[in-house]
């Protein structure tokens, strides 16, 4: 019964992940879509660039929102660590790659930390400052989301964490590495936009 129920979960999982604010708040408010901006990418970093940060910051939340619902909703119905694993990879591909969206969504930073930040607040907050250092810094989104993705492997391995988690932390991170892809090329060439910078038209 519960492997039936656990199944009902990533199923679900993936479904709230196509929820993307991103692309429901600039259709709403600008009656666009956000991925005809900037990257191509429905997002909050392209939704800073199109519309600021008063209308960012409430997507990155609502993103997040989603990851930190379904690990909590997991962990209502009794669900193990490998079920909870499975949904929170199952909410950041269905942000990614949304079968309502054709399959072109975000990159999955802020979803991601929502799955974590339920599941493993510690972890998650040792990414955030580090990544908030290198936004600081660098004043690149891409790249503070690479560095903040790429902690969270490495700090639960660092603090011996479970198998299942560690495995989550991998598989976000790599998900993450391959939809900032072109970013990262970018990102090599010093070509990739900073903060404050306007999104074009594509």
């Amino acid at each position: 019964m519960m492997i039936f129920i656990g199944l009902i979960f990533v199923i679900a999982a993936y479904l709230i992940g196509n929820l993307n604010f991103a692309y429901i708040v600039v259709k709403f408010f600008k009656k666009e879509d956000v991925r005809n901006y900037g990257s191509g990418n429905a997002g909050t970093t392209n939704v800073l660039r199109v519309m600021g940060t008063k209308y960012a910051i409430p997507v990155f939340l609502l993103d997040a929102l989603k990851g930190s619902l379904v690990i909590f909703a997991g962990t209502q119905i009794g669900l193990g660590d490998f079920f909870l694993m499975l949904g929170g990879i199952a909410v950041v591909a269905g942000h990614n790659w949304p079968l309502f969206l054709q399959f072109r969504g975000g990159k999955g930073t802020a979803t991601s930390l929502g799955v974590f930040l339920t599941l493993d607040w510690q972890v998650t907050l040792i990414a955030i400052v580090i990544g908030i250092l290198v936004l600081i810094v660098w004043r690149m989104v891409s790249l503070t989301s690479l560095v903040g993705m790429l902690v969270l492997p490495i700090t639960t391995i660092a603090l011996s964490r479970s198998i299942w988690e560690i495995i989550l932390a991998f598989v976000l991170f790599f998900f993450s590495f391959y939809q900032h892809r072109k970013n990262i090329g970018r990102i090599i060439q010093h070509r990739e936009s900073k903060i404050g910078q306007k999104a074009r038209i594509k």
